[in-house]
């Protein structure tokens, strides 16, 4: 019998049969018309180390195996995210400005690009 997840959301109701190989972190379901991919933060501790500041308020870092580390910033409503575009390269953030949390996350995004 071929195993399925069944997401619920705000969009409705989604049945995913696939699952896929998260490069440096391992196994996940995987659904091509969804908008996200959730990982467990308890399995991502399992694989690598995380630091977090909550003073700062600047999200936390996933530190991977090969020296990179992954940001996750937390969106309005809780949930923490990284953005990840196909082409895109892992950055490290070396400092925080304090007066980040008077920008929308993408204004703040866009400024450390810069």
């Amino acid at each position: 019998m071929e195993q399925t997840l069944t997401l619920y959301c705000n969009a409705g109701r989604a049945i995913v049969t696939q699952k896929g190989d998260l490069k440096g972190y391992g196994k996940v379901w995987y659904y091509p018309d969804g908008i996200s991919n959730i990982l467990s933060l308890s399995n991502v501790q399992k694989k690598h180390k995380d630091t977090y500041d909550s003073y700062l308020d600047t999200g936390f870092v996933v530190h991977k195996a090969d020296g990179m580390n992954r940001v996750f910033m937390p969106l309005r409503k809780g949930l923490f995210f990284s953005e990840v575009k196909e082409g895109t390269v892992d950055v490290t953030l070396n400092t925080v400005d304090r007066i980040k949390n008077k920008y929308t996350v993408k204004e703040y995004s866009d400024a450390k690009k810069v």
